[in-house]
């Protein structure tokens, strides 16, 4: 599952954006991630951003594999984020 929010004019946030852990490391990622960045151009939003925690290296690897750039780092509650953002290709 992912969704996919406004978060300032231009710019969406890529969110809740996970695989049930039994099919984990199966593939379901990335047509997920593709849908939601088809539909944000759609929509015609021009950067996606999203975040994961430092446990998450799969998801880490999902991210830098589809051209998101790690842009920062932030803290929430005890977990360590990394945030990451891409810029969509213009129509």
């Amino acid at each position: 599952m992912g969704g996919l929010r406004r978060s300032s004019p231009g710019i969406a946030e890529i969110s809740r954006m996970k695989v049930h852990p039994d099919v984990q490391r199966r593939g379901f990622g990335q047509p997920i991630l593709q849908t939601l960045e088809v539909r944000a151009s759609e929509l015609r939003f021009s950067v996606l951003h999203l975040d994961t925690t430092i446990q998450q290296v799969a998801a880490q690897g999902l991210y830098v594999k589809n051209g998101y750039a790690d842009v920062g780092r932030a803290r929430s509650g005890r977990s360590d984020i990394i945030l990451y953002e891409k810029r969509l290709p213009t129509c």
